[in-house]
């Protein structure tokens, strides 16, 4: 049975003078990556609706990982924070959250608030794994992969990883599904636990945000706790985007969610039977703001 691993990717809080990923008023999203050191260059520019968000950096020098559009994600497990993801195998969950910063529908000197949220942003449903030594040939979805960002120089290099995810039950999110760090019974105090175990409590110790620091496996699907807790989990996710996370892990799961995905159907006018289990769909942006960029460096 498959295992549910909690990856934080994006822009953090040491990058927000320069990069910063907006969540607008209907809680649709724009994920921005992380810059990288002075001195190094992405294997391709940040995404052009990432722009705005990006200031003071070249659009070059960003990790452009997850890449979502061909689904798939690496990392560096020598990495102490990474390290955890040699143990992935086929059918396991890499599932993703970032900082948002709340965005009233600007760029950034009059778009953003300071508000601050945690959010669940998309999913991976990890269908092949490439290894040190490992070249995008050998994946079967090759081109998808060979686009990754950590395919710099066409071979993956020692304790690198990267994660092709199945196009059925990966997404981008259409909108972010908050953690409420900031409420006693917040979602991420119901359904999240230390490495070794604990509950998880607002103004608690160890603060959440060290607990969740480095990727590891936060539900084994297998176990009955991890799995009510991972059901949670999948509701919020299902009500806010009609995506199903744990969708085609258990066929009486599947059935017993039909209601739950009609229900969500029929309370959006942009949902289709695709929506739900089929595959990717950008994120919803009719009321997010248009601009006007450039791939030249940001002021």
């Amino acid at each position: 049975m498959s295992k549910v691993y909690l990856v934080n990717v994006g822009a953090n809080t040491s990058h927000s003078a320069v990069a910063r990923s907006p969540i607008f008023n209907d809680g649709s999203f724009i994920f921005v990556p992380f810059p990288l050191h002075v001195g190094k260059r992405g294997t391709r520019p940040c995404p052009v609706a990432d722009c705005p968000f990006v200031r003071k950096v070249d659009v070059r020098d960003t990790h452009s990982d997850p890449d979502w559009r061909n689904l798939t994600y690496g990392d560096h497990c020598a990495n102490p924070r990474a390290k955890a993801l040699l143990r992935v195998v086929e059918d396991d969950i890499l599932l993703f959250w970032a900082l948002l910063w709340r965005n009233r529908g600007g760029a950034w000197e009059d778009g953003f608030t300071g508000e601050q949220r945690w959010c669940l942003i998309g999913a991976l449903r990890v269908r092949e794994i490439l290894a040190s030594g490992q070249s995008p040939s050998d994946a079967n979805a090759s081109r998808r992969a060979r686009l990754n960002a950590h395919f710099r120089n066409e071979i993956l290099g020692p304790s690198e990883r990267v994660f092709v995810g199945c196009t059925r039950y990966s997404r981008l999110f259409s909108k972010a599904v908050d953690l409420e760090v900031t409420k006693r019974s917040g979602l991420l105090y119901r359904t999240l636990r230390t490495a070794h175990g604990a509950a998880l409590r607002l103004k608690g110790r160890p603060h959440w945000s060290s607990s969740l620091r480095s990727c590891r496996a936060i539900w084994d699907l297998e176990k009955a706790d991890d799995r009510r807790r991972a059901e949670i989990v999948r509701d919020a996710i299902l009500r806010r985007t009609g995506y199903d996370l744990l969708a085609g892990l258990s066929p009486a799961d599947d059935a017993g969610l039909r209601p739950k995905l009609r229900a969500y159907r029929a309370s959006t006018s942009c949902a289709s039977s695709r929506g739900c289990t089929g595959a990717m769909r950008l994120p919803y942006r009719s009321k997010s703001p248009t601009f006007k960029v450039s791939n030249r460096r940001m002021p």
